[in-house]
């Protein structure tokens, strides 16, 4: 259930927390062969999309998964574990083929991974890249302790 606020002529939704859509959430980061999801796009039997590559983030792999980097949504990551799945989506955004980046509702963690790979392999400020992602996925929000581990990991590669 969504709750529905007016704000001048926009409309603005409202999700409860832990709310996750019972759906694949599929979305292309703009033109690259990148794609961001929730736990239902790593379902074959949920949709007729194929990936060459797909990063769980999620704490068990899902059926497509080809890597598997279980993160927390929260700060309980150690770095060696954030900086590992980082590393992995870099890798694989510079394979041919294409890349789905999902974790369990496709907002807060493959979020960050994604952002993260875009600063990193495309030259952004990490805001930059954040902000591509939201115009692929509106509700993309970071969880903050991630969030700070995105900081820190490109300030280490700089």
């Amino acid at each position: 259930m969504s709750l529905d606020l007016a704000d001048s002529d926009e409309n603005v939704l409202v999700w409860p927390f832990g709310y996750i859509e019972q759906r694949p959430v599929v979305r292309s980061i703009g033109e690259r062969d990148l794609y961001l999801g929730n736990k239902f796009a790593a379902s074959p039997e949920r949709h007729d999309r194929r990936f060459e590559f797909v990063l769980s983030a999620t704490h068990e792999p899902c059926p497509l998964t080809t890597h598997h980097r279980p993160l927390a949504d929260g700060p309980e990551n150690n770095w060696s574990t954030f900086a590992s799945a980082v590393d992995t989506a870099r890798a694989l955004y510079r394979r041919d083929g294409s890349v789905l980046v999902h974790c369990k509702a496709g907002i807060s963690r493959s979020t960050t991974l994604v952002a993260t790979t875009l600063a990193a392999e495309e030259g952004h400020r990490l805001r930059a890249a954040l902000d591509i992602v939201h115009e692929a996925r509106p509700r993309a929000m970071p969880n903050p302790a991630l969030h700070e581990q995105a900081v820190l990991y490109l300030a280490a590669r700089s």
